[in-house]
């Protein structure tokens, strides 16, 4: 197995999905599993098949008919808006889609028809984080021509906080949402059976109390498989955390100075980044790039480790202050964030190494 590693703990994930879901079940809140961070890879999907998980939610249709074809019988969810031009395959495979434009749920309502099948579908609001979503303003008028096809049926209605802008789930937005649901279902005479409240950082107000029992659906992606929330910057007490590790080699380690020389590109901005002038410094290169993770999330296991940045194949650190021996060859570890973990999880490049 050659270098760079990624040590995947299926154990200790398969143990946060069991608690994830007895603490949603707690609540009256179906959990619905966001697998896409592991892109497609049946080894840990293995995982939430073994905890019970009977309702997953992805953004690629590939990773869903892989989870299809691999026996999974559950509720597949579309979890990014659809594309016009997926609509037919898609319906192939799933039970419900997040929608928010009326012409994806034509294009889902045809296919639909054409399939013999019914999907359901959660219309998306923004509350405020810019993402996808309708305004409330556009709400009704989006419901009224969502509820007039064939095919599909309007059973739901969800927002996501936090992934874009960086907004927080609060009291004042989830009674909103709660509010819009109410107000539909006396506009037009529909059950709306689902509140789909948002994403990891909204199970902070399940600890504050603050979810109302109207909320009953959560999807939950990051802090299944990382323990964390990165919105809140907070750690879930009772589960595992960081269940993704890199390893990496060190390709180059020389004293060099801190600070570039030579005229600089853009404007004389470089790069883009702020380099502080340290004098020399020891600095080790390692081969992983931003083709394989990204940089920000990585968390050096090793104190007295500074991640630098990276270009697309090398990852710069400044190892001065380690106070270990390091020389060319050796194995550097690293926890990871969410967002590396995906790139980590989607790059080739990157052996996967399970450890169960």
């Amino acid at each position: 197995m050659g270098y760079p590693i990624l040590d995947i703990h299926i154990k200790k994930i398969e143990e946060n999905i069991i608690k994830m879901n007895n603490m949603c079940a707690e609540k009256g809140i179906k959990l619905t599993a966001v697998v896409k961070g592991f892109a497609g890879d049946l080894e840990i999907f293995k995982a939430y098949q073994r905890a019970g998980i009977n309702s997953i939610a992805d953004s690629r249709l590939q990773n869903i008919k892989k989870y299809r074809e691999s026996s999974y019988k559950g509720e597949a969810v579309m979890l990014r808006i659809p594309m016009i031009s997926e609509a037919e395959e898609l319906v192939k495979y799933i039970d419900c889609s997040l929608i928010s434009e009326i012409a994806a749920a034509e294009a889902i309502s045809r296919a639909a028809v054409k399939l013999n099948k019914k999907i359901s579908l959660i219309l998306m609001v923004d509350l405020g984080d810019r993402r996808e979503g309708v305004l409330p303003s556009k709400l009704k008028e989006t419901a009224a021509a969502i509820i007039k096809l064939e095919g599909v049926e309007l059973d739901g209605i969800g927002t996501n906080l936090g992934c874009f802008a960086g907004v927080l789930p609060d009291r004042e937005n989830t009674e909103k949402l709660i509010k819009l649901k109410n107000d539909l279902e006396n506009k037009f005479a529909v059950d709306i059976k689902w509140i789909s409240a948002g994403n990891t950082a909204t199970t902070i107000l399940l600890e504050q109390k603050e979810l109302m029992s109207e909320v009953n659906n959560l999807r939950i992606g990051e802090g299944i498989l990382l323990g964390t929330d990165i919105i809140n910057e907070r750690f879930f007490a009772d589960l595992n955390h960081y269940n993704f590790r890199l390893r990496a080699e060190v390709v180059e380690l020389q004293e060099k100075p801190s600070s570039p020389e030579g005229d600089m590109a853009f404007g004389g901005q470089g790069r883009d980044q702020v380099i502080e002038d340290k004098g020399i410094r020891k600095r080790a290169i390692l081969a992983v790039g931003k083709q394989d993770i990204d940089y920000h999330g990585l968390y050096p296991v090793d104190s007295g480790i500074e991640v630098l940045g990276a270009s697309s194949d090398h990852l710069l650190l400044d190892v001065s202050e380690l106070e270990k021996d390091l020389k060319v060859g050796d194995i550097l570890k690293f926890k990871m964030n969410y967002s590396s973990m995906l790139r980590a999880m989607t790059s080739k490049y990157v052996e996967k190494n399970y450890i169960k």
